[in-house]
């Protein structure tokens, strides 16, 4: 009789052994802790040979919910996904398991409870034996509550997790189920097995959780610092923040810099507008204006001054309660606000992101009603549904630790691009001074050298005309000449005068331009025939070169510009020669007509300037050979109104120059 009591108990010993072992490599093989529970219950059910085993969870509310379960034959109904209330399990209950951490094993059939309490860890169940065993009856209610469910016999063992109530791991069955000491020791170390389960799972979901924090952020802060305009950045990484922590809309406000106002970049779902003027009035209300307000307080301080404020429900909110009208058109219910600051610099503004409410149906197992005047435990425990509609979705700490962590990043990339943007406006302040300074001289040396210009042809004309007005000329030919100088001088007097006109005009964006067919070939005669006294006086040679026949321009302007681009190579020319040239260009429709000189020749670096107004290369040019410094300018102006394009080549002084007028050949 002994050897088959021994073989007995040695076959105990290994069944629990082989329990523990395949739940232990589940543990140390599988990452997903729903595998591990569902691998549990199986082998616990198998091991005690009940009708049910199930893990159930607790919410923060104390509800609870089945998570886990194994039933043998479906001898009792599922109860897997179903929820249980907070009244189920009483409070003192919970105390007791928190406290005491004892198990209970109910035998409905006697009416009567078995507490046990063990220090139990994970170690040979012959060192630990269960102690403080107490049995007493069973209150009627909860006898009434097992019957109600299809139970005589039930086992609960405690799950912690951190020192707190996790869950429990439970056993049921449909007939009276006596436990020995050796089951409830090997469940024991379940309990404590699947505790291990929990915490790794709870490192795994941390692990991604940063993971998938640290995608988020490195997919974000590459396109912060992208070469892409900061205005579509801003809004690429708005709409990627809201979309990251499902929220159905956002906005992000950035206070005024400088000059400029104040930027919003919105996406998604938005609340009313007060005034389609005014679409940041939202970050105007005091809510807002809180995050945004800076104290005078020290750097240590500010930590306190900028947290992030969550808002669950914004009709809960009394310091929303005035404009939570403008959100009642939308499914707006949770909002965060993210004051956006680097270090203890200034409030640069502040991220806002909303979360429409959602519809929840959570599955009960039975009706119960919330009412504490109902105190008899439930009939049945048929599956009831309960729907609520437009719920809060609260914000979770992954949420909002996501959140604060790309509001770092977003508020130092919108640091760099504020300092950016000063530099920049500092530059332009810079330059517009250095710009309005060299215009004012150029003004005045304009002004000097035009009232010289003006006044040294008007008083040579009045010298001629004092002269003139004496009668008394006996020397015919020396009054012919004093005609002509005087004449001379006007004329110049009204090239002048001239010339300022256009400018002007051309400032004041009054010149027009009429486009009309001009026959080159006679055109350029017109200008032979023009300066043809100078070329025989200077002994210069004066060559046309024309293999283009007609050309699309104002036909007043073209002259004009030709003529002054021909007087300042004859002025600038002592010895050589002026040449025209005008071809077809053959890799584009355009027509180039060059006008070069063997002249004095400019200085490369100067050409730019030298088509400004006011210019001249220098005062030594200006005092020799005089000029108000328009010519080129209006030139340059008359040429791009017509279409053209106008460009200065020379080698260098004293070797002549270049000037190319390129313009669309129409003709085709």
């Amino acid at each position: 009789m002994g050897r088959p009591k021994q073989y007995q108990e040695a076959t105990k010993v290994t069944t629990y052994g082989g329990l523990l072992h395949r739940i232990t490599n589940k543990i140390r093989q599988s990452l997903e802790l729903q595998d591990i529970l569902s691998a549990t219950v199986a082998e616990m059910r198998s091991f005690l040979q009940t009708d049910r085993v199930k893990i159930y969870r607790f919410h923060p509310d104390a509800s609870g919910q089945v998570i886990a379960e194994s039933i043998a034959q479906k001898r009792l109904p599922s109860l897997k996904g179903l929820n249980f209330p907070a009244t189920d399990i009483p409070p003192l209950a919970r105390e007791m398991l928190i406290k005491t951490r004892q198990r209970s094993i109910v035998d409905v059939a006697l009416e009567e409870i078995t507490l046990s309490r063990s220090d139990f860890t994970a170690e040979p169940t012959s060192s630990k034996p269960i102690r403080e065993i107490v049995k007493r009856s069973v209150d009627p209610c909860h006898i009434e509550y097992l019957k109600a469910m299809g139970v005589l016999s039930s086992l609960v063992v405690p799950i912690f997790y951190q020192q707190r109530l996790w869950g429990l791991l439970v056993s049921h069955h449909s007939q009276p189920r006596a436990f020995s000491e050796q089951d409830l020791e090997l469940v024991q170390l379940v309990a404590e097995q699947v505790s291990i389960a929990i915490a790794q799972s709870s490192l795994l979901t941390q692990a991604r959780e940063q993971v998938r924090q640290e995608t988020m952020i490195n997919q974000i802060t590459p396109l912060l610092h992208s070469p892409r305009p900061i205005k579509e950045i801003l809004q690429l990484v708005l709409e990627r923040i809201v979309r990251s922590v499902r929220g159905s809309g956002g906005r992000l406000y950035l206070r005024a810099i400088n000059t400029e106002a104040p930027a919003l970049y919105t996406c998604g779902v938005q609340p009313a507008l007060v005034e389609p003027q005014q679409p940041a009035w939202l970050e105007q209300q005091s809510f807002w204006q809180q995050q945004l307000m800076l104290k005078d307080s020290p750097s240590s301080q500010y930590t306190n001054l900028r947290k992030l404020q969550v808002v669950t429900d914004l009709y809960q909110e009394t310091e929303l309660a005035d404009f939570s009208w403008a959100f009642q058109a939308t499914s707006i219910r949770g909002i965060v606000v993210l004051p956006l600051q680097h270090n203890s610099q200034d409030s640069l503004g502040c991220l806002t992101i909303f979360r429409n409410a959602v519809n929840t149906e959570t599955l009960w197992a039975g009706y119960w009603d919330s009412d504490e005047r109902q105190q008899r435990p439930r009939k049945s425990f048929e599956v009831w549904r309960e729907y609520k509609k437009n719920q809060a979705p609260p914000w979770t700490d992954e949420d909002i630790e996501l959140v604060e962590s790309i509001g770092i990043h977003l508020a130092m990339a919108v640091m760099q691009y504020q300092l950016h943007e000063l530099e920049m406006h500092n530059q332009e302040l810079k330059l517009a001074r250095k710009v309005a300074e060299e215009s004012s001289r150029l003004k005045s040396n304009f002004l000097a050298s035009t009232s010289h210009e003006l006044l040294t042809p008007l008083a040579s004309t009045l010298n001629y005309l004092q002269i003139l007005s004496t009668g008394s000329y006996p020397n015919q030919e020396e009054l012919n000449n004093y005609i002509q100088l005087a004449d001379k001088s006007a004329q110049s007097l009204v090239a002048i005068i001239n010339d300022v006109l256009d400018i002007t005009k051309i400032e004041e964006g009054k010149m027009r331009v009429e486009l009309e067919p001009v026959n080159l070939v006679s055109f350029l005669e017109e200008q032979r025939e023009l300066f043809s006294l100078v070329t025989q006086r200077r002994e210069l040679n004066f060559i046309i070169s024309c293999e283009v026949e007609q050309i699309y321009a104002d036909k007043a302007k073209l002259k004009q510009v030709i003529t002054n681009l021909l007087a300042n190579a004859f002025k600038f020319t002592e010895t050589g020669e002026v040449r025209i040239t005008v071809i077809k260009l053959v890799e584009q429709p355009m027509v180039q007509i060059k006008v070069s000189d063997t002249g004095i020749g400019i200085e490369m670096s100067q050409k730019e300037r030298l088509l400004e107004a006011f210019v001249q290369e220098d005062n030594s040019i200006k005092q020799r050979y005089g000029g108000a410094g328009l010519g080129l300018a209006i030139c340059k102006q008359f040429v791009e109104m017509m279409g053209g394009h106008i460009q200065l080549d020379s080698p260098g002084k004293g070797q002549g120059t270049t000037v190319t007028l390129t313009y669309p050949d129409c003709t085709k």
